[in-house]
């Protein structure tokens, strides 16, 4: 795999769990935006128990999506040039980078390089 192919795994992977975040919950989703969701994801969301339908634990997380999760987990902290780069920037800046859609600078961006390298070994 190179890196390219990490980096659209990673967009789809951000924009997933974006949209969770940015909807808050299924109501609020209008139809043709659930059938682009079907369409990008996969996966058909519905629920008859109105009350529960809005809770976390409801929602399905697709194996893909929890196996980059679970990849993003394993990442070690690393020491470049003096400097310590720890797992939680480097989950960080994959936030920032693939589910925030933040431009990263500096040491983020390095800790950014870094994981995906991981990520690499694991995916």
């Amino acid at each position: 795999m190179k890196i390219k192919d990490l980096d659209k795994i990673l967009v789809s992977w951000g924009r997933f769990w974006a949209e969770r975040e940015a909807l808050q919950g299924y109501a609020s989703t209008s139809v043709t935006e659930r059938c682009c969701q079907v369409m990008r994801t996969g996966i058909w969301a519905s629920s008859d128990k109105h009350l529960f339908s809005h809770q976390a634990d409801q929602l399905y997380v697709p194996d893909w999506v929890a196996g980059i999760d679970s990849s993003i987990s394993q990442l070690d902290d690393i020491n470049v040039n003096r400097r310590h780069i720890s797992r939680e920037l480097q989950r960080a800046a994959i936030t920032r980078r693939y589910i925030k859609n933040q431009r990263l600078v500096g040491l983020q961006r390095v800790a950014l390089m870094h994981a995906q390298a991981q990520l690499l070994a694991f995916i």
